[in-house]
């Protein structure tokens, strides 16, 4: 299937995503949709003949597309970034309610700069220096803060001629550009298909190419351990994003998210991240879809640099 089959086939909600300013798409019953949008409060409208039957379709399509699996009895669920590189996240059967989770997360070309992130010279310059020098960091916040648009743009830093190696399993991140690098993909689940390695597979790959600097994307259940194995190898440069509330939280996600994989470790996660994590930034969201870093918290010291927007 074809880019531009697959436009077609996402017509309904292209119509309204298209649209720059609008953040996020989501569906939780047919023919009735949710919009944020950057410029006007939260609405819901309706979406004729956009049901069960053509998102079903639209689920399928998009799978064989990037040569996944998609069933509603044994895959129902779908993580898939659209040609246009918004995210694409859809549940259906019997897990939800009325039989439906759908999300479109815009990722439309928007120059963001680190002011319009709320920062000062100061902290921009605390920013710039931490990439120079290579710090493990940690990007934090609650759901839909931009964490991934601050990661892009941490890594808009760097000159294109820099090792990264980069590792997620939705492509959110704008790694094109380093012709030095490499980009991996992992599966979300062994069954997903597509030819995907796993985590761990990934893990022994990228640890014998040579990486500069070591990329993750939204750390979870899947990669939490791999993420820390890597950070425990010395690596330096290691970034990732994660949802945590505040950043004195960011390890204790980590801890939940290895515990819930039934993975094991000798020692507490603190016992590694609080020595080889460097600084974590934190995002917070307000209305109207403005995003701020409001807290640089410096782990190995438990020193806060700014702390809820004001600088120490």
């Amino acid at each position: 299937m074809s880019n531009l089959l697959i436009m077609k086939l996402m017509e309904p909600y292209a119509q309204i995503y298209s649209d720059p300013d609008v953040v996020e798409l989501r569906q939780m019953e047919p023919e009735k949709i949710v919009i944020e949008h950057r410029k006007d409060d939260l609405a819901q409208v309706d979406m004729p003949g956009l049901g069960y039957n053509q998102i079903r379709r639209i689920c399928q399509g998009l799978a064989n597309y990037n040569g996944l699996k998609f069933c509603e009895e044994v895959n129902s669920n779908l993580s898939v970034a659209l040609p246009e590189r918004h995210r694409f996240e859809c549940l259906v059967g019997p897990s939800t309610r009325l039989g439906l989770s759908l999300s479109i997360r815009c990722k439309h070309p928007y120059e963001v700069s680190f002011e319009d992130m709320g920062l000062c010279p100061a902290t921009i310059a605390y920013i710039e220096e931490a990439m120079a020098k290579r710090k493990n960091i940690a990007i934090s916040g609650s759901t839909n803060t931009g964490k991934t648009t601050l990661l892009n743009k941490l890594l808009g830093l760097l000159p294109a001629d820099e090792r990264v190696v980069s590792c997620e399993d939705t492509p959110e991140l704008e790694v094109e550009r380093f012709w030095n690098g490499s980009a991996l993909f992992a599966a979300r689940s062994a069954s997903q298909g597509g030819g995907l390695r796993t985590w761990p597979e990934l893990f022994d790959h990228k640890m014998r190419i040579s990486p500069d600097r070591i990329i993750f994307s939204e750390i979870s259940v899947q990669n939490a351990y791999s993420a820390l194995n890597a950070l425990n190898t010395g690596a330096r440069g290691w970034m990732c994003t994660i949802h945590a509330d505040r950043p004195e939280m960011v390890v204790e996600r980590f801890q939940s998210n290895i515990d819930m994989s039934g993975m094991t470790l000798s020692k507490p996660v603190s016992d590694y991240f609080n020595t080889l994590a460097d600084v974590i930034f934190h995002i917070t969201r307000f209305d109207h879809g403005v995003r701020h870093i409001t807290d640089i918290y410096e782990v190995k010291t438990g020193r806060f640099i700014l702390q809820d927007g004001i600088l120490k």
